[in-house]
């Protein structure tokens, strides 16, 4: 028995200076921090097959909501490495906080001039001549979901700054009085979405591009006042002290790594200060992620293995200096 023991002792003690003590540290995996809108999930397992297949590196997917993910971002403690997608200006007081002041979290440019704001049917806007924010006002009630006599306009889901965003939208343009904002998980608004479609019902939502639904159905924005610093003033959490009274600037959208990940793992932090993506080919993977006429859904794991395969070029730069 005593020779078993020494045994051991004497290989452990040769496994540590081989491989070293922070051996086991080298293949603890990157976190990437997944929201629940399209983008993020398809983003999320390409950075994971990307690590693994191509870099050897292994990764996780936690679904963890936004503001969760920044502070674990920046406690830099290896619970979340990544955000697969920051949209500014809507997460912009995080951005301050975490990137400009407290400098835990970078972040690289996925794309930019994305558009938000409100949407309606085509279909809608022609019949009833919506154009502007203004000319929703004498037809509320065919928004009306609830039964309430009152419109109703999707903002969001809960947790988004957007949703915030949208609903002292709401307040501010003085639509309050006609249209309450309705907050619910993007994939049951999805649901209405499709069955409104469907059965040719009025809808009235805040949405952006990229995203599925611009290759499916055909669809307005809804103008609102051009964005104005001067009439944005946003702090979130607290809509009384808020004033937005104009529409959104085109988003720049980005991914997000906490500058722990340098240290954690040096291949993985190159891997994603070179990553982007191109605002079309992000539509394309969205739409294999959805389940509408035509086009079956595909899992997320699927999506991701086809497209990082079928472009070598884009994943070429992503591992540039990497290897």
């Amino acid at each position: 028995m005593k020779r078993f023991l020494g045994f051991v002792a004497v290989a452990l003690a040769f496994l540590t200076v081989v491989f070293g003590p922070n051996s086991a540290k080298a293949e603890e995996p990157v976190v990437i921090a997944q929201q629940t809108w399209s983008a993020s999930i398809a983003l999320s397992n390409i950075m994971k097959y990307v690590l693994e297949e191509k870099l050897g590196i292994p990764a996780k997917i936690l679904p963890l909501a936004q503001p969760a993910t920044w502070a674990a971002m920046d406690k830099g403690d290896g619970s979340v490495d990544v955000k697969a997608e920051i949209w500014m200006p809507n997460e912009e007081a995080y951005w301050k906080k975490y990137v400009e002041e407290r400098k835990t979290v970078e972040a690289s440019l996925l794309f930019d001039n994305a558009p938000q704001g409100w949407v309606v049917p085509t279909w809608v806007a022609e019949k009833y001549n919506i154009k502007t924010y203004k000319d929703l006002i004498p037809h509320a009630k065919i928004f009306d979901i609830n039964g309430d006599g009152k419109g109703d306009i999707w903002c969001g889901a809960g947790g988004w700054q957007s949703t915030q965003i949208t609903r002292v939208q709401i307040r501010d343009l003085g639509l309050e009085k006609y249209f309450d904002p309705l907050v619910l998980e993007v994939w049951v608004f999805q649901a209405q979405l499709k069955e409104a479609m469907r059965k040719k019902k009025p809808i009235l939502f805040y949405y952006w591009a990229p995203e599925w639904i611009w290759a499916v159905y055909d669809l307005t924005w809804v103008k609102l006042p051009d964005y104005d610093p001067a009439k944005w003033k946003f702090i979130p959490g607290k809509p009384e002290e808020s004033y937005v009274a104009c529409g959104w600037k085109p988003a720049s959208v980005y991914v997000g790594y906490g500058v722990h990940l340098k240290k954690k793992n040096p291949k993985a932090y190159k891997f994603f200060k070179n990553f982007f993506i191109p605002m079309e080919e992000e539509s394309k993977l969205i739409a294999e992620l959805e389940d509408v006429p035509g086009n079956p859904a595909k899992p997320a794991e699927v999506v991701a293995r086809e497209w990082v395969e079928s472009h070598p070029e884009i994943v070429g730069k992503w591992l540039a200096g990497v290897k």
